[in-house]
């Protein structure tokens, strides 16, 4: 009798289980859906297509661009000794939830799933510490753009420097911030339990975001090499530019479609980068690391339960 008890109420979590996945699923696809209805395709019209190869390489790309982010899991859980099977579907979980989140910082929501609520506090800290790590070699790679092109007295230099020079200085001195004294405030007494312990995550961190960063700057340069422009420098130095931009403005969900479309807009205006190339190269670039990787994860990623 128990057991038909206990198979029940195993088949009824699996159902819920199941059911939450294919929530998961049309949610990412309701989005994918709402964010390309929004772009407007008659600017991609007369397009020629003159090297596939570069299209080909910029999709294959997506490989070390995802592994240096999987790396980063990796290094957060291995304090953890978790099996490798846990760590890669909860990798997948936080790539959907990052995916309906601003900006993409609620990855760590799916990867809660499959944590324990005592390591709750370590995942969040540390997952927010790797998306910030992201954000600064956009910032130092983005102010050397703006050197490129502005010059050091241009208002967006100032700003960058100031931001770059802050972020820096929470990243790596953020924890002189809290009190040496044990606080009276539970959350401030959670992250002092686990001051120290994310040290040794911080320049692991650094490394496979810079490696990261220039893996979408190399993609999103193939994308126009893929329509016959061959400029390589300016290229590059141009797309840093609208990282840089788009970094700073908040988007309801990820990948910042429209966003990111202005912003190069924005910076190629006066070249010889014509608007349609410019368009469907920002969308091609969210559809491969962005769109792809959250539809992926809708078949890939399944919560079990808890041991």
């Amino acid at each position: 009798m128990q057991m038909k008890e206990r198979d029940k109420a195993t088949k009824k979590q699996a159902g819920l289980m199941t059911f939450f996945k294919l929530l998961v699923f049309v949610a990412v696809i309701g989005t994918l859906y709402f964010q390309l209805n929004n772009v407007d395709w008659e600017h991609a019209k007369g397009l020629e297509i003159k090297h596939w190869w570069a299209l080909v390489l910029a999709f294959l790309l997506l490989i070390p661009n995802l592994w240096m982010e999987f790396l980063k899991w990796k290094i957060i859980t291995n304090p953890m000794h978790v099996e490798m099977k846990l760590v890669k579907n909860a990798f997948w979980a936080g790539v959907a939830s990052g995916f309906m989140s601003p900006n993409g910082w609620g990855n760590f929501l799916g990867r809660l799933i499959y944590f324990q609520k005592r390591q709750t506090i370590y995942i969040i800290f540390s997952t927010a510490l790797a998306n910030l790590s992201q954000l600064i070699p956009t910032l130092l790679f983005g102010l050397f753009a703006v050197l490129l092109k502005y010059g050091d007295s241009n208002s967006i230099w100032l700003f960058t420097s100031a931001g770059a020079i802050c972020i820096l200085a929470f990243y790596f001195f953020g924890d002189y911030l809290l009190p040496k004294k044990r606080s009276r405030f539970q959350f401030v007494r959670r992250l002092q339990s686990i001051r120290g312990r994310y040290q040794s995550l911080k320049w692991p961190f650094l490394t496979f975001s810079m490696i990261r960063f220039l893996v979408f700057s190399l993609q999103y340069v193939l994308l126009f090499v893929t329509f016959g422009y061959e400029d390589f420098w300016f290229l590059l130095t141009q797309i840093w530019l609208i990282y840089l931009f788009t970094s700073f403005v908040p988007s309801l969900w990820s990948g910042k479609v429209l966003i990111r479309e202005t912003a190069a807009l924005f910076v190629f205006s006066g070249t010889l980068v014509s608007v349609p190339d410019i368009i469907v190269s920002s969308i091609i670039i969210y559809l491969i690391n962005i769109a792809l990787p959250a539809f992926m994860s809708s078949f890939i990623w399944l919560p079990k339960r808890k041991k």
